[in-house]
């Protein structure tokens, strides 16, 4: 049949005749019966866009068969069914349609009529029961499909495809509205991987459904929180007023989320990076705007004190800047382009040089000498510090071996551990082989750990330190102090010496309170049996002071640089007394 003689068919009955939209919906082109009227209301205009599922939900279904029929068969072939819908009053309404599909651009007419046929009454009465319920249930299943496509099945929360829609929505008023009126909010959970490994894949559900209701429970009337995948959530801001309504809403929601989470009956302390880009008209696509608040959160891993950065145009080259570095990274271990430099570490009481510790640097072909702080953050956060850690430790354990041969001195090497190593399954065996490579007594090493990397899950990180210190090794706590708070679960854990960390140091002979704090930590740590080292010495006043205090050793300026292993062998006999000696405080 072709369409003009369809629509002459169509004009002589009482029709509905809908045409399908690209937003799912069907408009009205055709005459509207009164009938009609009883189920969308009396001011429903022919003109307007009709949701299908909101007035007739048996139809959508129908029609949705008829579309499945037509593209997959492609045959123009008219189809015809019959059913109840009922009206707002309650009042059931029998109604018949039929649909023919006319051509590839999934355009449908439908004939739609209340029918009074008696013959079909029969089948009408025995259906309504069946019609209705299909129907509801129909509209169920639509709804769970619905969720399913636009929510986290964990959380809860709106999942990366809802978000990605109300971008666009935001990023269509920065048309007409003044740029900054919204803000995207990008949160990565730092270490994720660590809680999935120590205390299994259930507690890292635990914590990503605990952080998904902190941030629910911080949003303002048109805030939107979401999942956008992993141990990633997105927050949309809007409206805010420029960037200095962003920080304060973006520190409000981080001093929520560090609150210690009840994980195992364990307090589990977690720390986040987040990236922001402000909204403006400049950008077109909400990946443009995903990618910025991404860049952004690259930039406040290795940069922000804060834990948070807002996107700007300069943090593009960086970014290129810091995939080049990663990128050159995965080489340089293979390309011999890294070199381990030694500091001494010298004792308080005599002078007498006690120990070293391994600093890594790289020598990149065309940047030159790169120290730790340009390219270790990278390493962590992409995986490599492994290789590069392994490296760095056999490196270090075959070099104080030979020392030790030398001289004969109990000389003791400190090596650091990272987060990332801490969480390795086989870290014991990887130790254990080195140590068996190199032939060094364990009494030799010493591991240096971090506050942080031990706060944030104090009980695996004790039960994991043990197991190192079972194999002969000792254990050395880094830049102590600057998580002063966690004094009180020292006693915890396994460790021999604690370092206090050189922004404490630095201004030990002029600042009081600087004294006091290190006095206490000192204070406390005998109490533990544990020794001390100062790190950032570098004057002679410091050195008496660290003395006078009860420290033990200390390392710095003052006494020698990071060295190449060349340079060390000169210093192996050298006593450092004369140094500090000679004034008293």
């Amino acid at each position: 049949m072709s369409k003009a003689a369809l629509a002459k068919v169509l004009s002589a009955l009482e029709i509905l005749v809908l045409e399908y939209q690209d937003d799912q919906s069907f408009q009205v082109i055709g005459h509207l019966p009164s009938w009609y009227r009883s189920l969308m209301g009396a001011n429903q205009e022919p003109s307007a866009v009709i949701y299908l599922a909101d007035a007739f939900p048996f139809l959508t279904y129908f029609l949705d068969d008829a579309l499945q029929f037509w593209q997959t068969e492609q045959e123009q072939v008219l189809k015809s069914g019959l059913w109840v819908e009922v009206d707002q009053s309650g009042t059931e309404i029998p109604l018949e349609a039929s649909a023919l599909g006319l051509d590839d651009q999934r355009i449908i007419l439908i004939a739609l009529s209340q029918t009074t046929y008696t013959e079909k009454s029969v089948l009408i009465q025995q259906g309504r029961e069946n019609a209705l319920a299909q129907s509801a249930e129909r509209k169920r299943a639509a709804e769970q499909l619905r969720h399913s496509i636009f929510y986290d099945w964990l959380t809860e929360l709106p999942n990366q495809s809802f978000i990605r829609l109300r971008l666009v929505d935001a990023l269509s008023q920065t048309k007409t509205g003044p740029d900054g009126s919204f803000a995207l909010l990008y949160i990565d959970i730092k270490h994720f991987k660590a809680i999935n490994t120590r205390l299994g894949l259930w507690a890292g559900d635990q914590l990503l459904m605990m952080v998904a209701q902190r941030l629910s429970e911080l949003l303002r009337p048109d805030d939107i929180a979401a999942r956008f995948g992993g141990d990633d959530f997105v927050v949309l801001l809007r409206p805010v007023d420029g960037e200095q309504e962003t920080r304060k809403i973006t520190e409000k929601i981080q001093r929520h989320l560090l609150v210690p989470y009840a994980i195992h009956s364990q307090d589990i302390h977690i720390q986040f990076d987040m990236g922001i880009a402000m909204g403006s008209s400049l950008y077109q696509q909400p990946e443009d705007l995903i990618r910025d608040a991404c860049t952004a959160l690259e930039y406040a891993k290795s940069h922000g004190a804060e834990n948070y950065a807002i996107f700007h145009q300069t943090m593009h080259l960086q970014s290129l800047t810091r995939m080049q570095l990663e990128h050159d990274l995965s080489r340089a271990v293979w390309q011999n382009e890294l070199r381990v430099c030694y500091q001494p570490i010298i004792s308080l009481a005599d002078g007498s040089l006690q120990a070293f510790e391994a600093l890594v640097r790289w020598q990149h072909p065309t940047l030159g000498l790169l120290s730790p702080d340009q390219f270790i953050a990278i390493a962590e956060d992409s995986g490599l510090i492994i290789p590069i850690g392994a490296w760095i430790l056999r490196e270090a354990c075959e070099q104080i071996h030979k020392w030790r041969n030398q001289t004969h001195l109990p000389l003791s090497m400190h090596v650091n551990l990272s987060a990332r190593q801490l969480d390795q399954l086989d870290l014991l065996d990887s130790i254990r082989g080195i140590l068996a490579e190199t032939q060094l007594d364990p009494r030799g090493l010493k591991l240096e750990i971090t506050e942080t990397m031990v706060f944030n899950n104090l009980e695996y990180a004790a039960a994991m330190l043990r197991q190192i210190k079972g194999l002969g090794i000792q254990l050395s706590m880094d830049d102590f102090g600057t998580g002063y708070a966690s004094l009180s679960y020292l006693h915890q854990l396994p460790v021999d010496n604690l370092k206090i960390d050189r922004s404490f140091v630095e201004t030990i002979d002029t600042s009081g309170t600087e004294s006091e704090i290190i006095q206490a930590v000192i204070q406390l740590a005998h109490s533990l049996n544990i020794d001390v080292v100062a790190e950032g010495v570098e004057t002679v006043e410091q050195a008496n002071r660290l003395k006078n205090l009860g420290c033990e050793y200390a390392q710095g300026y003052l006494f020698a640089k990071p060295m190449e292993p060349g340079q060390i062998e000169k210093v192996l006999h050298k006593n450092f007394a004369s140094l500090f000696d000679a004034v008293q405080v």
